[in-house]
């Protein structure tokens, strides 16, 4: 295994699905970042006004999930500017402290 603790954050975005290839495209062209992961999910909770009929139904509203690793120090930048690209667009956030990061390797 190599890995390290470093001062690095995980951003992670829940996103409407049709911001998905927007937001894609704006994750690829930064520098900051070293990648981005991303996975459809589900998020729930009690906000059903915004969501669809078949939504509300189901209890469950449809989301892209994208995860970003991110120096600490970037953190600040990197939400200005999604919040200025993407405003009102309806995307939930989370950001935490990576305690450590690497690739498990064969020997």
């Amino acid at each position: 295994m190599t890995g390290s603790q470093s001062d690095q954050a995980l951003i992670v975005l829940n996103v409407p699905p049709s911001l998905e290839e927007s937001v894609i495209d704006w994750l690829l062209v930064r520098d900051d970042g070293t990648g981005f992961t991303s996975f459809p999910v589900f998020g729930h909770g009690a906000g059903h006004s915004r969501l669809s009929a078949a939504e509300q139904v189901s209890g469950r509203e449809r989301r892209q999930q994208f995860q970003v690793q991110i120096a600490a120090t970037a953190v600040d930048n990197f939400m200005h500017d999604i919040e200025q690209s993407f405003g009102a667009a309806g995307i939930r956030f989370w950001v935490l402290p990576l305690m450590a990061s690497g690739h498990f390797m064969t020997h």
